[in-house]
């Protein structure tokens, strides 16, 4: 099943008492990439985040969020040595320079290295398992969100994938028309300059060249079986977005090599349509996993 490689997802942990949320958004990407914003004890963790998202994707970008919640405040702690070093310079200042003001606590409370916060220590292995069962809630809900999503990009496949066939079968359809006109159109100059006298075996060679030179039967065959692979690739489980992509670039060949070898207005304007079509299977294929 064609997944898609957008998401997102959150759950909830609690790590002895601290209350955090943990947010995974996935979006587009040739390959897989893994960021994480999270307070700094979760930083010895977050080799194990990455390996347990490449468990479940083999592409997309992931951003990952952990949230304090309900955490404690670190506790706040006076370094009552510094602020009396203040205290002591700033008397210091008034007798030396003869200035006028006091020291008072709105001044020392600018004084930012007068506090210390002691920070929560970082969190060890016991602390792998709540994070864990977070990640792995959150990252269910991605999933979830890619497969439903992955499911309406496997239907505009397959619709384009038939309408790319259609368009196939309205250039093989007119390609007879197309010898026929030419087979006409060359008997009517050559009955101008030979003044009628033709001879009916040299319009058939001729004819027969210009059909062997615009024979597209060998690319269509081949187009067909790519659009026939690209039906059971969309509808295949794993990853298939490279594949995909792969497979655009050979129908896009395949299409190229029919124009450059028709010659008639009609089949041209249907090639443009189908290589139109083509490029908007393209941009799809690059929201598939």
């Amino acid at each position: 099943m064609a997944k898609s490689m957008t998401g997102w997802g959150k759950g909830d942990f609690n790590l002895k008492g601290d209350l955090y949320t943990i947010e995974v958004k996935a979006l587009n990407h040739r390959f897989i990439d893994i960021s994480m914003r999270a307070p700094e004890r979760f930083s010895s963790l977050e080799t194990r985040v990455r390996d347990e998202i490449k468990k479940r994707s083999a592409r997309g970008s992931f951003s990952v969020h952990i949230i304090p919640v309900s955490a404690e405040s670190p506790p706040l702690r006076l370094n009552m040595q510094m602020a009396r070093l203040y205290m002591d310079a700033a008397a210091e200042l008034k007798a030396a320079l003869d200035v006028k003001g006091e020291m008072d606590l709105a001044s020392l409370l600018r004084q930012k290295d007068i506090f210390t916060f002691e920070r929560k220590g970082s969190v060890t292995d016991e602390g792998w398992e709540p994070l864990r069962a977070g990640l792995e809630s959150a990252l269910d809900q991605v999933e979830a969100w890619r497969a439903r999503e992955g499911e309406a990009l496997k239907a505009d496949l397959l619709s384009r994938a038939d309408a790319l066939e259609g368009l196939l079968f309205t250039i093989e359809a007119r390609i007879p028309r197309m010898l026929e006109a030419y087979r006409e159109r060359l008997k009517a100059e050559m009955e101008k300059v030979l003044a009628e006298r033709i001879e009916e075996s040299r319009i058939l060679l001729e004819a027969a060249i210009f059909a062997e030179k615009t024979d597209t039967a060998e690319e269509a065959t081949r187009l067909k079986s790519h659009i026939e692979m690209f039906r059971r690739l969309a509808a295949s489980d794993g990853p298939i977005g490279k594949k995909l992509d792969f497979l655009c670039q050979e129908l896009g060949r395949e299409i190229n090599t029919i124009g450059a070898k028709a010659n008639d207005v009609k089949i041209t304007q249907t090639v443009i349509d189908m290589k139109s079509e083509v490029e908007k299977i393209r941009e799809q294929v690059q929201n598939v996993e």
